[in-house]
């Protein structure tokens, strides 16, 4: 639509150094019988950014005038500000019809999730210390006082690892779980999937309800509702209430069915789609080897594929600590289907059922984990009787 035609449009605006907002879009050109425009119905805010920073807004005025400023900033957007309009963007991106705006709702609610808990390191960081807990890097220094004091550096916010440091070490106490569903996902979409799944989407969604409420209330002493604001407050409950409903019905499916190795029960029940990302998965028969369903998606995947994902994904934390210790592993490629679903602890594999001699049969000594084979004696054994053949 054309400016000055008194219709509703959208355009994209920045804000400069000095906090006035101007149009990015150069097809827009000054009418010299239009009057400066009205202020905007609509102004969102894209999630990380703040004035002094070109940020990208949208704004839905009656009639554009490019010759003035359109909006003056009075105060700086804070990083709680930050955070609700990212979520709001969320919301409005996840109710559009166009498939695109699904890949750009998972960022929004990923970015408004980060700046929540950036706002909460921003509350904990010193006085005059340039928020040293929100920034990235920092360095010591004396404080007015003659002490000596850490500050930020630079512009380079933390990133999850490092939030997730901070938060255990001051006992900020936060939903991990839930918000590493929604970081997996927006890091498998952006890297793997090419289209978004609105199912999997209305799953993080609720994730991401259920964490800013607690967030907000527990750890920044908010009314959550008065901080998102009623209309996003009533969409996060609706699709909240709708995901966590289909949610436990498919959760209690699951919990149902004798897997046959407590390993494996807890891994399903973690599971995401192989295909959307969503974790609405539903077993099609009450037997171990159902295949399973995704409520959002469609998607049916036969239990050979999902039973060794669910224990590669389920255990990999656990795997990688220990490689990193220098322990035992908790899983190993099975050696009698080489799938990699065996569980150490329980001494079987959860796919073929098949389970390793833990005692030599020739020495006696136990096998260990990493000689564990489909034959009954050690490595060593092995290998000297197989010299003297």
């Amino acid at each position: 639509m054309e400016p000055g035609s008194g219709l509703p449009l959208e355009r994209s605006f920045a804000v400069n150094g000095l906090g006035l907002l101007f149009p990015l879009n150069s097809a827009c050109k000054p009418s010299p019988r239009s009057p400066p425009a009205p202020l905007p119905e609509h102004l969102a805010l894209s999630a990380g950014g703040a004035p002094g920073n070109f940020v990208s807004f949208t704004l839905f005025a009656t009639r554009l005038h490019t010759g003035t400023p359109l909006l003056h900033w009075p105060r700086k957007m804070s990083l709680l500000d930050n955070a609700v309009t990212s979520l709001h963007l969320a919301l409005e991106d996840y109710a559009s019809p166009q498939a695109a705006r699904l890949l750009s709702a998972v960022r929004n609610l990923h970015a408004g999730l980060l700046l929540l808990y950036k706002e909460k390191l921003r509350l904990l960081s010193p006085p005059g210390t340039d928020d040293v807990l929100v920034k990235a890097k920092s360095k010591f220094q004396k404080g007015p006082a003659g002490a000596v004091i850490s500050v930020g550096v630079g512009k380079k916010t933390v990133d999850v690892f490092q939030i997730k440091e901070r938060f255990d070490a001051l006992g900020v106490q936060t939903d991990w779980k839930r918000f590493d569903k929604v970081n997996d996902l927006r890091n498998e979409i952006e890297h793997y999937f090419t289209t978004a799944n609105r199912g999997a989407i209305k799953v993080a969604i609720s994730d991401t309800f259920l964490i800013i409420r607690d967030f907000i209330h527990t750890e920044l002493g908010e009314d959550p509702k008065e901080v998102l604001g009623d209309d996003a407050w009533a969409k996060l409950l609706s699709v909240s209430e709708v995901v966590e409903k289909e949610r436990e019905l498919c959760q209690k499916a699951l919990a149902a069915i004798d897997w046959e190795s407590d390993g494996l029960a807890d891994a399903v029940l973690e599971l995401r789609c192989a295909q959307c990302g969503s974790s609405l998965l539903f077993p099609l028969r009450s037997t171990k080897d159902t295949d399973l369903q995704c409520r959002s998606c469609g998607e049916e995947e036969r239990f050979d594929d999902y039973a060794e994902r669910a224990i590669s994904d389920f255990f990999a934390s656990e795997n990688h600590h220990s490689a990193k210790d220098g322990g035992d592993p908790a899983t190993i490629t099975c050696p009698f289907c080489r799938a990699d679903a065996y569980i150490v602890a329980e001494n079987c594999c959860v796919i073929c059922g098949e389970s390793c001699a833990t005692e030599c049969s020739f020495c006696g000594n136990s096998i260990p984990v990493e000689e564990l084979n489909d034959g009954r004696r050690c490595g060593y054994c092995e290998h000297t009787l197989s010299k003297d053949d």
